[in-house]
């Protein structure tokens, strides 16, 4: 690593000296300071109610004005203006394009996927995704009640001694709004400015009554609806394309519409004629065969069509002065529906249980469409020839995933003397439902009616033949999972004795949770029949009981410094017992400068899918290449430019993950108005658990990771080569360790209140040091940081932050958002071959809103306000080209308002 890679970016460091210099102004520092009264409150990362302030823990708070002011409408849309959540690893909705994840959207913290960072409600465990598959682990974010958030506190710190042992990237706690009264009703529509689809409406309601002093008791309800329209990939510039030379980027397909004849070299019968919108001539790669573009197709997504149901409801009731009954309860139901191309169907593809039968289409001498013309010339008349073909007269791979889901918790918690406690039972469930709507061909009715001589492989068919053709799609049900939690906590907190520096706190409690995962696919799915689904598929039942027991102690050594010191105990039923340890040190050696530090342990046990389910085949995308063989034999279909068999399940000798975090960092407050601080965390992740190594790193290191990679004979023309790869292992496996550091970067300032209103300007990011991951031979290659791909897909920039600069004068205010990503190395080398560079991004958000009308609230606002187009990159990760839909959203400049009705 190179002496620049390590300096701080240069935007960081002006955005920390504008806030720095605002700091300076004399009437800044001359502000008065009126103290304010203090409560123990409960803090993210902590079991003991503490006076508000800064912890010993980084903890980043989102407040209700600040997620209004984001434009987000979703908890995946808001999660991505957090420097520390990452893309590397995420799953997002529009990554069910191309792939098989059932629509979830996990959170991401320092890119260590979803499994590992722990999403809470209220302070109350979330239940994990029913759909669970490829690596999709965690909580699926679509169930976050959005409209209800109040806050959301975001510890990025391991929390494996509070929490439970899994915490180890950190907490995602989101706050839902209290003692609400009133209600409500908010009506929210976005539009792109370009051309296309892309729209997006929301229509929310809250209603909140009773006072808990006077009534003794609080009801609080409210719901959403949100629908977001689809975004076709050929409606932008930069989608458009799966070719592009400039960057070394091809994921056209030989499998087109007129089909393509392999034998003799024939191509398209009638020489370049490509004709219709799946077949297109690139004279710069062919002088005879058409290629499928499947980014320009018709029908093809960049963003699926999606609707989302939320609703969540509290009851409190103030038993006694100091005790109180509490329940809620959220319901939510997700319905993605998403559109890719027909699928491909020929020798490059096989199936049936083992995916080891190619699809073969051949077109035989004597039936009514033999290119005969075609074959005299190339001199194979009279031969059977072989045909790539896209299944355009089966229609476009059509499916919805339906995730539905409740969870409903009640307890009781109060006080007695110095001594708080809480008591809890929860119960979860989510169900996952994949319907397939059309374009899935069942081989063993498509394929003898294909190869029949009956059907044009090359032109129009009578709607007769279409209708025969179409009556060979397998519609219907594919998979439903679901996953229970059923949860008892306790928890007791108080002081312990007075010391001379403050009292010593102690938190103790236990828990006892079980989880059970049932996932069953339509048995259709484990002959591998179905063409287009990404391979076979076998049910998956499982279970687990984790009973824990914890403690947690606050010891005031001096006026100025403070330790704290937790323990947690978790007895897993399938995995044994897990002692974890952390603690942690808050010094305050002056009113205005805080310094913290922490360490601690944490265990995560592989996933009941991870270790159960059954091995199942898959491909990769298009655009894959055999760096050993494609050099010599340059067969474009077979060698260069395919799609290769992936081999993907559970491994019930998986190890669980072990990892170490700390932490330690400053915080500035010179004056009320100003804080800035600066986070160091460190984490070291053992034995981690992945979905195998990605084929892009298998194929470009076959010198260590060729043991991964089945071949077939060799091939009697290239008797000096290995044979044709007929599959790529990648099950779960424990893989080394994952060593990763960095800083978290904050800060907040408040201009004094002037006749032309006040400015606020708040920046959070994250910069990364390192983050390595460890080879085969025991040393550590930086092949995330500020890169694509690897091990984990997706990217890491060394930088991302959020700015914002907010401005309100009485009834009006106004904001200006930046959202700023680092740039990074490519998925894959340049046309030069060496390392390609993918552009920094830097989009600006602006906002205005107006409360001057009686209980109006009226906002205007435009998301990427320049309409910046995305970085261009070769990745071939995902079904999307040209950008990356990890971390752009494609509907580019986004026009949007909001109108709210509240009263009291």
């Amino acid at each position: 690593m190179n002496a620049n890679a390590r300096k701080i970016p240069v935007a960081v460091i002006c955005a920390l000296g504008l806030a720095a210099m605002a700091a300076a102004l004399p009437s800044a520092w001359a502000q008065a300071q009126t103290p304010q009264a203090k409560e123990r409150i409960e803090v993210t990362g902590s079991n003991i109610k503490r006076v508000e302030g800064e912890s010993a823990l980084p903890v980043t708070v989102i407040t209700h004005e600040e997620i209004e002011k984001s434009g987000a409408t979703t908890a995946q849309e808001l999660l991505q203006l957090i420097g520390s959540n990452a893309s590397v690893g995420s799953v997002l909705a529009s990554s069910t394009i191309g792939a098989t994840t059932f629509s979830a959207q996990t959170a991401n913290l320092r890119g260590l996927t979803g499994g590992r960072t722990l999403v809470l409600i209220n302070g109350k465990r979330v239940n994990g995704f029913a759909g669970e598959v490829n690596g999709v682990q965690g909580v699926n974010l679509s169930v976050i009640p959005f409209s209800a958030i109040d806050r959301v506190e975001v510890l990025k710190d391991g929390a494996s001694a509070v929490y439970g042992s899994d915490a180890i990237a950190g907490v995602i706690n989101f706050i839902v709004r209290s003692d609400f009264r009133g209600a409500e009703a908010t009506a929210f529509g976005a539009m792109p400015t370009r051309s296309g689809g892309g729209r997006q409406e929301k229509y929310s309601a809250a209603l909140g009554f009773g006072d808990l002093s006077r009534d003794r008791y609080n009801v609080f309800a409210s719901g959403s609806f949100t629908n977001q329209h689809n975004l076709l990939q050929k409606d932008r510039d930069f989608s458009r394309s799966a070719y592009l030379p400039g960057i070394d980027y091809n994921t056209l397909s030989s499998n087109a519409f007129p089909g393509n004849v392999t034998t003799g070299g024939i191509g398209q019968p009638g020489g370049t004629a490509c004709t219709g919108p799946y077949a297109t001539f690139y004279p710069d790669l062919s002088d005879t065969r058409c290629f499928f573009n499947p980014s320009g197709a018709p029908g093809v997504e960049s963003i699926p069509d999606t609707k989302d149901t939320n609703f969540f409801g509290s009851v409190k009731f103030q038993l006694t002065r100091d005790w109180q009954a509490y329940a809620t309860a959220l319901y939510s139901k997700n319905e993605n529906h998403f559109v890719i191309q027909p699928v491909p169907i020929s020798d490059l593809f096989t199936y049936g249980p083992q995916n080891d039968i190619p699809s073969t289409i051949t077109v035989s001498p004597g039936t009514p469409f033999y290119p005969t013309a075609a074959a005299i010339a190339a001199g194979v008349n009279g031969q059977v020839l072989n045909v790539r073909y896209r299944a355009v007269l089966n229609g476009n791979r059509d499916t919805t995933d339906t995730n539905e889901g409740y969870q409903v918790v009640g307890g009781i918690k109060g006080s007695f003397g110095n001594w708080d406690a809480d008591f809890s039972y929860s119960t979860a469930e989510g169900k996952v439902k994949e319907v397939l709507n059309g374009g899935f061909p069942l081989y063993s009715l498509a394929l003898p009616l294909l190869n029949g001589g009956t059907v044009n492989l090359f032109g129009p068919n009578s709607d007769a033949i279409a209708q025969q053709v179409a009556a060979t799609n397998f519609n219907g049900e594919t998979f439903h999972g679901k996953a229970t939690s059923d949860a008892v906590q306790g928890r007791l907190s108080g002081e312990l004795l007075q010391l001379p520096a403050g009292p010593l706190a102690l938190a103790v409690g236990a828990d006892y949770r079980k989880e059970k995962l049932g996932q069953n696919y339509n048995p259709v799915l484990a002959t591998g029949d179905v063409s287009g689904y990404g391979g076979t598929f076998s049910d998956v039942h499982a279970s687990r009981k984790d009973t824990a027991l914890y403690a947690e102690l606050n010891v005031p050594i001096l006026k100025t410094v403070e330790a704290n010191v937790a323990v947690r105990t978790d007895d897993y039923s399938d995995f044994g017992r897990t002692t974890n340890p952390k603690a942690s040190l808050r010094f305050q050696p002056t009113r205005d400068v805080l310094l913290r530090a922490s360490y601690g342990k944490g265990f995560l046990a592989p996933s009941l899918y991870q270790l159960f389910v059954p091995q199942i085949f898959t491909v990769t995308p298009a655009g894959v290449t055999d760096p050993i063989r494609c050099p010599v034999t340059h067969d474009t279909g077979l060698d260069c430019a395919t799609q290769f068999s992936i081999i993907n399940g559970g491994n019930p000798a998986l190890r669980p993950e072990k990892s170490e975090n700390a932490t330690f960092g400053i915080v500035w407050e010179p004056v009320n108005s100003l804080s800035l601080s600066a986070d160091y965390f460190k984490i070291r992740l053992h034995d981690v658990i992945t979905t195998g190594i990605p084929f892009t790193t298998i194929l470009g290191d076959l010198n260590q990771f060729g043991y991964l990679v089945t071949r077939g004979p060799a091939d009697a023309n290239f008797p000096n080569l290995p044979g044709r790869i007929s599959g790529i292992l990648q099950t779960f496996t424990n893989l080394g360790s994952l060593h990763i550091e960095g800083w978290d970067l904050e800060a907040h300032y408040k201009w004094p209140r002037a006749s032309w209103g006040r400015l606020r300007f708040d920046l959070s990011g994250t910069y990364y040091v390192r983050n390595d991951a460890q080879n085969l031979d025991g040393s550590y290659s930086g092949f995330v940081s500020n890169q694509a791909g690897s091990v984990l897909p997706g990217v890491l920039a060394r930088w991302k932050h959020y700015a914002l600069l907010g401005w309100d004068n009485g009834p009006w205010g106004a904001s200006l958002a930046q959202t700023y990503q680092a740039g990074y190395n490519d998925v894959a080398p340049g046309p030069d071959g060496n390392d390609r560079r993918v552009s920094s991004m830097s989009l600006f958000d602006v906002q205005g809103s107006y409360t001057g009308l009686r209980n109006f609230t009226l906002t205007l606002g435009v998301r990427n306000v320049l309409d910046a187009n995305p970085p261009l990159t070769n990745q071939n990760l995902t079904f999307q080209t040209g950008y990356d839909p990890n971390y752009y959203d494609p509907r580019a400049r986004l026009v949007y308002a909001n109108i709210r009705y509240a009263f009291k």
